[in-house]
């Protein structure tokens, strides 16, 4: 469970608190860590930099951090789908829709090679498992 814990600020202490440091902690198994920035105006990379920092300075490795923040990312793409799918608004990138397209043309093409050799005479030929002409004739 996470709690948050705010200040609440009037607007005279938000116009004055931008040359304010910002200070984050984060506390775990008797180990403290704090990250320091000597302002408060922090963009979403001073943040999760900040918060990049806490994680690996608690123990945990930094391979972990990324393979959780692409985890995530995997996460929040499925659910995009998932909610533009629900919306009616689903529309597959032009790299995906040019794949479908070229897989959809080689089966056809596939196809079409497999209509051809069922017409041709097989007397002296047999198929293996895999719909390769195994050749009798030597």
């Amino acid at each position: 469970m996470v709690r948050l814990k705010t200040n609440n600020m009037n607007l005279e202490n938000f116009k004055t608190g931008f040359n304010k440091p910002t200070i984050i902690t984060a506390q775990q198994y008797g180990t403290k860590v704090s990250v320091e920035l000597d302002h408060s105006d922090t963009d979403i990379d001073e943040l999760m930099d900040a918060f990049q920092t806490l994680v690996v300075g608690l123990g945990y490795h930094e391979s972990a951090w990324k393979q959780w923040i692409v985890d995530r990312a995997d996460e929040y793409k499925e659910e995009e789908i998932e909610n533009a799918i629900d919306m009616g608004v689903y529309e597959p990138s032009p790299e995906l829709r040019r794949a479908a397209e070229e897989y959809v043309n080689m089966l056809q093409e596939g196809e079409l090679k497999t209509q051809y050799k069922a017409n041709l005479p097989t007397d002296d030929n047999e198929f293996d498992d895999y719909g390769s002409r195994i050749n009798k004739r030597k």
